[in-house]
C-alpha cells in the first residue's frame, strides 16, 4: 500500500465529486455558523475618515454620541473607500468587497465565500496541471492543509471581512498567475486584444489584494515571464499583465491611510531587531510549520526522484515554494505580523505540494507501509473515526455560537431602552477549546462581536448603532 493509498483509504471515500462535496459543505457549514464579529461591524458603516475612521481613531463627542452612516448603496462603498484609502490602509478592494457583503447581508456572503473557496481549490488544480483529473489524494491533501495546518484559518477563510482579505485575494492571485503557468507548461499561447485586456484587469486585482502576497505575485510572475521569455512564448500580454500588477500592488503599499494608520498606532516608528525576533518566534515560527507541513509530498518526492535535470513541472513546485515563503518572511519587517497571511502563503505552497502529489502518480513512485493488513484496516478506521470526529467538534461549537450569538441580538432588541444595555459573556460551550485553538471562534468571542467593558469603545458604538440602540457594554455576568 503506498503512502497516498494509505491516506484514501484512511479517509474512506472513493470519489472525488464525494470529497469535494463533503468538505465544501463543511466549509460552508462553518461560513453560516459564524456571525458578524469585530471588523465586520466597522465596515457596515460608511468609513468616516474626517472623524477618526470607524476603527481605533474613531471619535465620539462629549455630549452626543458620534455617528456613523450604514452603506446602503454602491456609491456609499466608493464614498467609503476612497476616505479609508487616504486614512486608514490601501486594501480598497478587499474592505470593497467586505462591505459590499455585509450591505447584501450575511446569507449572500456565505454562498459567495463558499464558492470563492472551491474555485481557489479548483485554481490550485489546474496550476497542478490537472484540470481535467482531480485526484484524490491532492484533494485530501488540500483540504486537511487548509483546514488543519494553516494558523488562524477561522479568521482566513471564514470570517467575513477576514476572508475578503484573504482566501479571496489569494484566489486572485492564483487565477492571475494562471495563464503564465498554463502557456510554460503547453509550449504556447495566445496573443489577443482580449488576452492583453483582461490581464490589465486581473493585474490591478492581483495586486491590490494584500501586502504580502502581492509582493510574493510579482517576485513569481518576474520568474515566470522570463522563463516564458526562454522558452519563445513571451506574449505582449504577459507584460502588461506583470505591469499592471506592480502598479495595483504600489497603490495599495503606498496608500496615504498606510503611513496614517502607521503613525496612529506606532508613533515616531523605528523598525528594530527586537522587532524582528518577535515577529519570528510569534508568528513566523507558526506560518513556516503549516508550509512545511503541508510541503511534506514535495520532499517525499525529491527524495525518491531520480538523478537528471529538473523538469518543467519540477521548476514551477520550487518557484510556487520560494513564492509561499516570501509571504511570511515578506512580514517579518512590517510593523506587525499577522498569523492571517497563512492562508496566502499556503496557497502558493499547494500548488507546490498537489503537483508533487501528481507527478508522483503520474511516474507511479511507491513508498510502502510495511504493516500487516490488519493493522492497516485498524489504523485507516481509527485516523478516519478521528478525524470525522475531529471535524465534527467545530460543528459543534459553531453551531453553539451561532446559537448565543442569535439569543443575544434578541436580548439587545427586548432592552432597546436600557442605555448602557449590559452584554453578559456568550454562553459557548468551551469543551475543545484546548484542541481547536485559534481555528475556532471561542478565543475572539468572549463578549458578544468582541465588545468590550468600555461603552465607547469603538467597537461597542458600532454595534449598538448597528442594532439601533444607545449604547452596549460587556459585563462580567
Amino acid at each position: 500500500m503506498t503512502f497516498f493509498q494509505f491516506i484514501n483509504q484512511t479517509l474512506n471515500s472513493s470519489r472525488s465529486l464525494i470529497i469535494f462535496v463533503i468538505f465544501a459543505g463543511f466549509f460552508f457549514m462553518r461560513t453560516t455558523l459564524l456571525p458578524l464579529s469585530h471588523d465586520d461591524y466597522a465596515y457596515a458603516f460608511i468609513w468616516d475618515g474626517a472623524n477618526g475612521g470607524n476603527l481605533e481613531q474613531m471619535e465620539f463627542g462629549t455630549e452626543e454620541i458620534e455617528t456613523r452612516k450604514r452603506v446602503e448603496s454602491m456609491n456609499d462603498i466608493f464614498q467609503s473607500m476612497e476616505s479609508h484609502y487616504f486614512t486608514w490602509g490601501g486594501r480598497i478592494f478587499a474592505h470593497g468587497l467586505a462591505q459590499f457583503f455585509i450591505w447584501l447581508g450575511k446569507p449572500v456572503f456565505d454562498v459567495a465565500n463558499t464558492i470563492i473557496f472551491i474555485f481557489l481549490v479548483l485554481t490550485i488544480i489546474n496550476l497542478s496541471n490537472t484540470w481535467l483529473k482531480i485526484s484524490r489524494q491532492a484533494l485530501i491533501w488540500i483540504f486537511l492543509s487548509l483546514f488543519l495546518f494553516s494558523a488562524a484559518s477561522l479568521m482566513s477563510l471564514f470570517w467575513l471581512t477576514g476572508a475578503c482579505n484573504y482566501m479571496w485575494m489569494s484566489f486572485f492571485q492564483l487565477f492571475f498567475l494562471t495563464p503564465y503557468v498554463k502557456a510554460l507548461r503547453s509550449g504556447e499561447a495566445g496573443n489577443s486584444i482580449l488576452n492583453f485586456l483582461l490581464m490589465i484587469l486581473l493585474g490591478l486585482m492581483a495586486g491590490w489584494s494584500n501586502e504580502a502576497g502581492a509582493l510574493a505575485t510579482v517576485f513569481l510572475t518576474v520568474f515566470l515571464v522570463g522563463m516564458c521569455k526562454a522558452r519563445g512564448v513571451f506574449r505582449v500580454w504577459m507584460i502588461a499583465g506583470l505591469i499592471s500588477l506592480i502598479i495595483g500592488c504600489a497603490f495599495m503599499i503606498f496608500a496615504p491611510g498606510n503611513f496614517a494608520r502607521l503613525e496612529f498606532a506606532h508613533p515616531h516608528f523605528q523598525y528594530t531587531l527586537e522587532i524582528f525576533f518577535e515577529h519570528l518566534t510569534e508568528g513566523f515560527d507558526r506560518v513556516i510549520a503549516a508550509d512545511f507541513l503541508a510541503l511534506i509530498p514535495l520532499f517525499i518526492y525529491f527524495l525518491r526522484r531520480k538523478e537528471g535535470n529538473l523538469t518543467t513541472a519540477e521548476i514551477l513546485m520550487l518557484a510556487f515554494t520560494v513564492a509561499g515563503l516570501l509571504v511570511p518572511t515578506a512580514m517579518l519587517f512590517s510593523p506587525e505580523f499577522n498569523l492571517r497571511v497563512s492562508v496566502p502563503s499556503l496557497a502558493f505552497i499547494l500548488v507546490a505540494s498537489t503537483s508533487a502529489i501528481l507527478e508522483w502518480e503520474r511516474q507511479h513512485l511507491k513508498i510502502s507501509l510495511k504493516l500487516p493488513e490488519k493493522i492497516q484496516r485498524g489504523v485507516s478506521l481509527t485516523l478516519t473515526t478521528v478525524l470525522v470526529s475531529y471535524f465534527l467538534t467545530f460543528i459543534y461549537v459553531d453551531i453553539s455560537i451561532f446559537n448565543a450569538a442569535r439569543r443575544q441580538v434578541r436580548y439587545i432588541e427586548r432592552n432597546m431602552e436600557l442605555d448602557p444595555i449590559p452584554m453578559p459573556p456568550l454562553p459557548i460551550r468551551h469543551r475543545f477549546e484546548k484542541i481547536h485553538g485559534d481555528r475556532s471562534a471561542v478565543p475572539y468571542l468572549k463578549h458578544f462581536a468582541g465588545i468590550i467593558d468600555n461603552p465607547k469603545f469603538c467597537l461597542n458604538m458600532l454595534v449598538a448603532q448597528y442594532y439601533g440602540v444607545k449604547r452596549v457594554i460587556a459585563a462580567d455576568e
